[in-house]
């Protein structure tokens, strides 16, 4: 008897077998892709110490400059490698759906719906920011950091995102109890 996942799976071969030249284009994009996306990253890395858009050493960073780096970085990616994949993606995937026989468009248009985040984790992420900026440690060197204080900094944050969406939430709960309530009475 199969599992639900080797049935997907067993479907997955068989799509892929079907659609062996498109797998090999998607591929070699891939694959290209990711070898420019290290060489453009190494590229930014070498270029950012030299220009002094950031310190040589690890332990001169500050949020500041990590934050810096990290947007000069996704500008530099987008520019050199984003630009181009993209097109290429779009074009290709778009002559080769529109040739799909319509039974199998269905099934690829269903397929990849599942939709996953961590809205939490990037919320923690931005309040810890926000955080970290009002306290005045923005410019301050990774290296005058205590463990002390990063942790107590995430934590911060983690209570910051429970009190500011949590209460809400936790009022709402007891209405729609209070609600329910009323309503079995």
């Amino acid at each position: 008897m199969n599992s639900s996942e080797e049935l997907f799976d067993e479907k997955q071969k068989r799509f892929l077998k079907r659609h062996w030249k498109m797998t090999i284009v998607f591929a070699a994009v891939f694959a290209i892709a990711v070898t420019t996306a290290v060489l453009v990253f190494l590229w930014f890395v070498e270029m950012a110490q030299t220009t002094a858009l950031v310190p040589s050493t690890l332990g001169d960073f500050t949020v500041g400059y990590l934050i810096t780096f990290i947007l000069h970085v996704i500008f530099w990616e987008l520019l050199f490698v984003g630009s181009w994949v993209l097109v290429i993606v779009v074009v290709t995937y778009i002559k080769w759906y529109n040739k799909l026989p319509q039974e199998e468009r269905m099934k690829e248009s269903k397929r990849g719906t599942r939709e996953e985040g961590d809205a939490i984790g990037f919320l923690i992420g931005v309040f810890w920011l926000i955080i970290i900026w009002t306290s005045g440690r923005w410019d301050l060197a990774f290296n005058a950091w205590t463990l002390t204080d990063w942790v107590i900094s995430w934590l911060t944050a983690v209570g910051w995102v429970f009190v500011v969406f949590g209460i809400p939430i936790a009022i709402y709960f007891v209405y729609w109890i209070m609600n329910e309530k009323k309503q079995e009475a």
